[in-house]
């Protein structure tokens, strides 16, 4: 990786749909940040409320223009395309070295992008995400009290438990959600895409990632998920788990038959006895194909 400049721009790609009752606090949560260089790309994937007059009215502020005059471009699909296309367009659209995902009906901690470049520039990562605080409609958070948020927060205790992020990853989305991805444009451009997967578009470009680099986990809560009537885990089990074999298949395939840049990811030649441990402890092999 290379040395990432001392106060580099960092693009900020908000997906929006339906979010007309949280848009507001996402982008006030941006505006907060204590990180000065950003610019703001929003895309509202065709949204059938008034996210978008939402939208324009804030960012036609005299604040919001002071705040980030570094750049907001805001792009409204005319058919929705669901949140990997319009996440892929952001992307394409920025003008940062570090990319940064925001969910429209969620919010950062005001310290996040500081303290995320701030390790990126130290350490040398690629790819960041952190803790997170799982919050209900009015901000109060739930991570305790409410069963779906307590197992995602049990989710990333997962990172603890393995040598590397890499062998939790496989077991679990441990970043929870593209909102909490922080990454390199020069990482994305080795990746690709994210994939058109429905639901779990997330896991499978952290899996991917895996192949080149390692991700780091910053044990602050920097991103707070918001649980509303609206999520889409709520029907996430049956395309779920078709997408899931799908990723599992390609990304074990490939840990299994290439050498890969990333010295920590599984694969049989980083972890020659461990590795194939962990697939028999977690009935991984049957991914393999024959």
């Amino acid at each position: 990786m290379k040395m990432i400049s001392e106060t580099p721009l960092v693009s900020i790609v908000i997906p929006c749909y339906n979010h007309k009752h949280f848009v507001k606090r996402c982008l006030d949560s941006v505006a907060a940040q204590t990180y000065e260089r950003l610019e703001v790309i929003i895309v509202d994937d065709c949204s059938s409320d008034d996210s978008s007059r939402e939208i324009e009215h804030l960012i036609q502020r005299n604040s919001w223009k002071t705040r980030f005059s570094d750049g907001t471009l805001f792009h409204k699909f005319t058919k929705n395309q669901g949140a990997h296309a319009a996440i892929n367009y952001g992307v394409s659209q920025s003008n940062g070295k570090i990319i940064a995902i925001l969910n429209s009906d969620d919010m950062y901690h005001p310290n996040r992008i500081k303290c995320i470049v701030n390790v990126m520039q130290s350490h040398k990562h690629e790819f960041v995400f952190s803790k997170v605080e799982y919050i209900d409609e009015n901000d109060r958070s739930i991570t305790q009290s409410h069963p779906v948020a307590h197992r995602y927060f049990l989710i990333q205790k997962l990172i603890e438990q393995y040598p590397s992020v890499g062998f939790a990853s496989l077991i679990s989305n441990v970043g929870i959600s593209t909102g909490n991805f922080v990454f390199t444009k020069e990482l994305f451009n080795r990746v690709g895409e994210f994939s058109s997967y429905r639901y779990c578009h997330d896991w499978d470009f952290l899996l991917r990632s895996l192949l080149h680099t390692e991700p780091f986990c910053m044990e602050q809560d920097l991103y707070y998920y918001r649980f509303h009537g609206k999520n889409t885990f709520e029907s996430l089990e049956s395309i779920g788990d078709e997408e899931s074999t799908k990723i599992l298949t390609s990304i074990l395939s490939q840990m299994q038959s290439h050498k890969l840049s990333n010295l920590l990811a599984p694969s049989p030649l980083n972890w020659p006895i461990y590795f194939e441990l962990f697939l028999y402890w977690f009935n991984l092999g049957r991914y393999l194909k024959s």
